[in-house]
């Protein structure tokens, strides 16, 4: 009927379909909900208590039919039993509950259903009771690091309050005051990696306003097993030194802590180099192994195992043994220049501490006193390069690696050798001297060796006439590594002023020329060669006879004698007037060879020299010496007498002593050249050199004067040697001059003979063929 009404009050709206039909529902809710039932509100008493009955009734306010009840209790149908029934009649329904327990408190629901629609109404069932254990605390066994929760919980109602409690120092301390735990919101203790010291007793009270607490105490107990906190270590000891390894171990005891090394237990009353001492601590052990003097094999990872009922555990600690580094390797030179090089290396073994710096060592390759240069480089590289060094030089470099301890040994040498410059310096102590009208000497020593810049190959003699030529002509002289160098300027015009340099040369150039001194040549002739003999012999004597053929024989002023033991240095004996032709030498060794030569001077300076002559010292009489000289006249036997009477003899000694004479012809030849390569030459002293301009130059001489000379006998001053005379000029050239003039060899008595024992006997043997085949 009411639907009836609403169609016909629609019908009768005017406007559009959407517009009625929008009005017909909310007819329709208003018509619904208006006839929808409602429940009246229930409740349950609030004072009760276990035991006692409850009722709630759930009526709606206007009873119609077709109404349905339905109980619930936290939101769950409620099924009725023995104690708990339910009861429905015309527009209302009742629970009852005949004993109220635990059980029953809750929140109960009724809901009314009709053919309009539902309604439902709540209301708690409260039960209020002192707390009740829901779940005790018990004791709680844990291991060291492990999580503990201890459970309690209660009912009652009001909901009860737990609190945790833990004692220290025989007083109850709250929860919230402690650090290492902290209680949930359920109640349970809750402690998170639990250590040795959260071991103790701990209380749990529960309570709420209704009835007595409950309290509960519970003991924790946390077991330590055996355990090391860092499970690896790392010692450091220096070669030498002692070492001390540490174990601390915790857990409970009893404990007990091994050493081992590679799997060999070190035992504690071991006496090889090692000790083990043990400490008690609060918390456990300490244990340490002290080894006493470490050497490089110490050098290991040792292991220690802490053990106790309750587990194990292991610590290893690496030992490492320090010492100055290895030499570093693969020393090699990468590029060199003239003054500079590059070097490089490996890293070597650092002896296990960082290696802080390499140290570069080079030094040139000379004989005798080295200075030692030095560079230090990072270590962070590998190369270093090496400056200011000399031109054409060699050097040796070695590397040394430094650390904490200290330096490494030199690495193996590496040689490098710097590209060559010109010489940067003229030759030193140049002096030139006119030699004759055609001829001037030029002699100098070789610049100072730092300077060479290079091995020098020889040298460039440049001259010019002055006034006449400002270009140098040159002469080049080859070098040797003797003291003093000198070179004859030959073909020179007569009495003529002339302009002299010296220059050095290598393979890389030519160095700076010495400054320019002037000379001139003579205006007169030289004396020619003496002829030179041997008179006699005796062990300590030699007494020598000449003579010069020459139209200048008048014009000669004096000679100089010159000897020396073969090889030896020269040494003048005296200087003798020109009215004598002979001259003893005195104060010889007997059974010893010496070199003998001659020297005519006058006005204009020193000729040419006699041949060498070599001379054994020893008895013998003048005639035969005489003979063998080659001298003839004066009373003394000719050598042609001996000689065809020693082949009527012995024709088959005559070849031998030819062959021996070109055999020693030979030698003596090289000797000659031997001595003037290293000629060194001053003009007679006393002689007029007003021609020339520079100083004079000597020789180094003896600081004693010669044996057989007296005060009352000086030598002369400064001697020629035979080393600084000229060849003989042959065609007015002295660079034609023959090194292969004859040299006089004569032997005297009692001489040693090479091949022989060297006794006199065994030389007079054969001293008449040899003095019959010395060389004229």
């Amino acid at each position: 009927m009411a639907i009836n009404f609403v169609c016909h009050f629609a019908a009768s709206i005017p406007g559009s379909f959407y517009l009625r039909t929008l009005v017909v529902g909310l007819v329709l809710i208003s018509v619904v909900r208006s006839g929808v039932p409602k429940i009246q509100p229930f409740s349950f008493p609030e004072e009760l208590s276990f035991g006692k009955s409850v009722r709630g009734l759930c009526s709606v306010e206007i009873p119609t039919k077709s109404l349905r009840f339905n109980w619930k209790k936290d939101g769950e149908i409620i099924k009725p039993n023995n104690n708990l029934r339910i009861s429905y009649s015309e527009g209302y329904s009742v629970l009852e509950i005949s004993s109220v327990t635990l059980n029953d408190v809750g929140n109960y629901t009724c809901e009314v259903e009709s053919p309009l629609g539902s309604t439902r109404f709540s209301s708690p069932l409260i039960l209020k009771f002192p707390p009740v254990w829901k779940q005790k605390p018990t004791n709680k066994t844990v291991v060291k690091g492990d999580n503990v929760i201890v459970n309690c919980a209660a009912i009652g109602f009001p909901l009860p309050v737990v609190v945790w409690f833990r004692k220290k120092e025989d007083s109850w301390q709250e929860l919230k005051y402690l650090t290492n735990a902290e209680q949930n919101e359920n109640g349970s203790l809750v402690i998170r990696n639990a250590g040795y010291s959260e071991s103790g007793e701990y209380k749990c009270v529960v309570r709420n306003s209704v009835g007595d607490q409950l309290s509960k105490i519970i003991f924790l107990k946390v077991y330590v097993p055996a355990r090391f906190e860092e499970k690896f270590g790392v010692v450091t000891a220096q070669k030498g030194e002692s070492a001390r390894l540490q174990c601390d171990a915790q857990g409970d005891q009893p404990l007990s802590v091994t050493w081992s090394n590679s799997s060999n237990t070190l035992s504690k009353t071991s006496g090889s180099g090692y000790e083990i001492f043990e400490t008690l601590t609060p918390k456990g052990i300490n244990s340490e192994l002290i080894i006493r003097e470490t050497l490089p094999q110490d050098g290991a990872i040792y292991s220690c195992l802490a053990e106790n009922e309750h587990g194990r555990d292991e610590r290893k600690v690496k030992l490492l043994i320090q010492e100055v580094p290895s030499p570093p390797p693969g020393v090699s030179v990468r590029e060199v220049w003239t003054r500079s090089s590059s070097i490089t290396w490996l890293v070597p073994y650092s002896g296990n501490s960082p290696i802080s710096n390499y140290i570069v060592q080079y030094w040139r390759d000379h004989k005798g006193t080295r200075r030692l240069n030095e560079k230090t480089v990072p270590s962070s590289q590998t190369f270093a390069m090496i400056k200011n060094l000399r031109p054409g030089t060699s050097y040796i470099v070695t590397i040394t690696a430094e650390n904490s301890v200290g330096k490494s040994l030199p690495s193996d040498p590496a040689m490098l050798t710097t590209g060559e410059e010109e010489p940067d310096a003229p030759p030193m102590d140049i002096s030139v001297h006119a030699k004759g009208t055609n001829t001037i000497t030029v002699t100098w020593k070789a610049p100072p060796r730092e300077n060479w810049n290079g091995q020098l190959e020889g040298y460039y003699v440049g001259y010019r006439v002055i006034d006449l030529s400002e270009t140098y002509s040159y002469e080049t002289e080859q070098f040797s590594p003797s003291l003093e160098h000198d070179h004859f300027l030959t073909n020179l015009m007569k009495g003529t002023k002339y302009g002299i340099i010296v220059k050095a040369f290598n393979a890389a150039g030519t160095g700076p020329p010495t400054q320019e001194i002037l000379v001139s040549t003579l205006d007169g002739d030289l004396p020619a060669s003496p002829k030179l003999y041997v008179q006699s012999t005796t062990r300590s004597t030699v007494t020598l006879k000449w003579n010069v053929d020459s139209p200048s024989h008048a014009s000669v002023t004096g000679y100089t004698v010159q000897y020396r033991r073969e090889s030896g240095r020269w040494h003048q004996a005296t200087a003798v007037p020109s009215e004598n032709d002979y001259y003893t030498v005195t104060g010889l060794q007997d059974e010893t060879a010496y070199e003998f030569y001659v020297t005519a001077a006058n006005k204009y300076g020193a000729g040419d020299p006699s041949e060498i002559i070599t001379v054994i010292t020893g008895d013998i009489d003048s005639g035969f010496a005489s003979s063998l000289s080659g001298q003839r006249g004066h009373g003394y036997m000719d050598l042609a007498i001996i000689v065809p009477v020693a082949a009527a003899v012995a024709a088959v000694g005559v070849v031998v002593a030819v062959s021996c004479v070109w055999q020693r012809k030979i030698r003596l030849r090289h000797r000659l050249e031997r001595a003037m390569s290293e000629r060194t030459y001053t003009p007679y002293a006393g002689i007029p050199v007003g021609q020339v301009t520079v100083g004079q130059r000597f020789p180094d001489m003896d600081k004693t004067w010669p044996p057989g000379h007296s005060d009352n006998n000086p030598p002369l001053s400064n001697p020629d040697p035979y080393s600084a005379v000229p060849p003989r000029v042959q065609n007015g050239d002295l660079r034609k001059a023959s090194s292969t003039q004859e040299m006089r060899t004569y032997f005297a008595q009692d001489a040693r003979i090479q091949g022989l024992s060297g006794s006199k006997q065994d030389v007079r043997q054969i001293r008449n063929s040899q003095y019959s085949n010395s060389l004229k």
